[in-house]
């Protein structure tokens, strides 16, 4: 690695809170009932790891989903048909130093090992909807950043949680959220510390959108595993120093996933505040949010997968608990709503009538 990891006074971490490398390739190793398979090798030459529950023996499409959907029937691409369970990805971990989704992806694949996670506890609500579909975990997409980054950033300051973050540019200023996207790469030769933003080649993966010059191996492997197995929806984890939310879809996604989107949003809102998750509950989600585009919207092309953001609280007076639980929730809200009507309904995208 060509940055040493970055050194705050923390606190311990619980022993369940298992969010190092050496940890998600060990738990990924030791899968029995699931499927573990390395999509993609970083740029320092770590795995990352899709974790598989349930059948996914069918063979792969004989097109993909921007051809198969302007074909003669969307089923040249998925021709499985409305029966057949929907393929849900819970991707964590694309920022390294927002660890609270890969904690829960970790735990989570502890509980569909063995019936509990980590800390002894289950969740048999979870578990009886995951079953219910196809189901593939990326406990962390960004292994580079997370090698870098420490193990939770609770009750840091804003200050810290930035430069662990996104980093400091040499005189010592924080590139900042903002900052840090005003280059792809980030100029390495430039930064005192890089932050668990970008891989170790300086890319954040999150931005890895260009078509036609997808930069990072992580991205890759992402956009293939989402198009060679239909993938329906996908979760993906992040953090900030704000209550839990899930962010909206964008303007660039299919106008049913913008109106659904914010709908989900708003049911989390309300479980996240009855669970005591959030303090407070802001005004319902509006439709849409801006023209932005990444690589949810890239996952959208790729399959046509309806993508929702997770935004956890990574820091603040929560326990390690409510850090990372709102993943769990999260999935139960998502999960419960892809069983009232199907996520991505390739008949009615195929139609036009989304």
């Amino acid at each position: 690695m060509p940055f040493e990891p970055i050194k705050l006074d923390i606190e311990p971490r619980p022993d369940w809170w298992k969010v190092r490398p050496d940890e998600i390739v060990d738990i990924c190793k030791s899968v029995k009932r699931g499927k573990a398979e390395i999509i993609a090798e970083t740029p320092a030459g770590f795995p990352v790891y899709a974790v598989f529950y349930g059948d996914f023996s069918e063979p792969a499409p004989q097109t993909n989903w921007s051809a198969g959907s302007s074909s003669s029937s969307y089923t040249s691409y998925d021709p499985r048909g409305t029966g057949s369970p929907q393929t849900f990805l819970f991707l964590a971990g694309i920022h390294g130093a927002e660890a609270e989704s890969v904690c829960a992806a970790v735990n989570l694949i502890q509980m569909l090992e063995s019936g509990s996670d980590f800390r002894g506890k289950s969740s048999p609500e979870l578990l009886d909807l995951i079953a219910q579909y196809r189901f593939i975990i990326i406990p962390c997409a960004n292994m580079d950043g997370r090698a870098i980054s420490p193990d939770h950033l609770r009750k840091v300051s804003h200050e810290d949680f930035r430069h662990a973050s996104q980093g400091t540019w040499l005189n010592g200023d924080i590139i900042g959220w903002q900052g840090s996207k005003e280059h792809f790469p980030l100029p390495l030769d430039q930064v005192k510390y890089p932050g668990g933003y970008p891989n170790s080649a300086g890319f954040n993966i999150m931005h890895d959108a260009c078509p036609g010059n997808i930069r990072t191996a992580e991205a890759k492997g992402i956009l293939q595993l989402c198009e060679r197995w239909r993938v329906d929806a996908v979760l993906n984890g992040h953090s900030c120093e704000f209550p839990p939310s899930i962010i909206p879809p964008t303007l660039l996604l299919y106008p049913a996933y913008q109106e659904r989107g914010a709908k989900i949003a708003a049911e989390f809102l309300r479980r996240a505040y009855e669970e005591k998750f959030r303090p407070d509950l802001p005004e319902t989600p509006v439709v849409p949010r801006g023209a932005t585009f990444n690589l949810n919207t890239m996952m959208m092309f790729a399959s046509g997968a309806f993508p929702l953001t997770l935004e956890c609280c990574v820091s603040g007076n929560y326990t390690f608990d409510e850090l990372m639980e709102p993943n769990y929730l999260a999935l139960e809200v998502f999960l419960a709503d892809g069983l009232q009507k199907p996520f991505c309904n390739r008949a009615e995208i195929f139609k036009g009538t989304v």
